[in-house]
């Protein structure tokens, strides 16, 4: 019991570990991904859900607005309808 918990711990911290090194280069979505799988390995980590959800603020903070939103849409000018008789 006391070597799979050893291990388990071990494998949180290389995790943890490397989604610090992830979060230093601003790699957010390995830092999320490796920060999550610490996380479902010890799920009182308190650094892993830290990181979780710096990953996911920074991410969000880098999406660019949709060309929906940043464009307005062309109206249609009267003049270039076809009429029929």
């Amino acid at each position: 019991m006391r070597s799979t918990v050893s291990t388990r711990e071990e494998q949180r911290d290389a995790l943890l570990s490397f989604a610090r090194g992830c979060g230093y280069v601003g790699h957010w979505t390995c830092v999320s991904r490796n920060a999550g799988t610490a996380l479902e390995i010890d799920a009182s980590s308190k650094e892993a859900r830290r990181l979780v959800t710096l990953a996911m603020q920074e991410t969000a903070m880098q999406v660019p607005p949709s060309a929906a939103e940043t464009e307005p849409t062309p109206r249609a000018n009267p003049r270039d309808r076809i009429s029929h008789h």
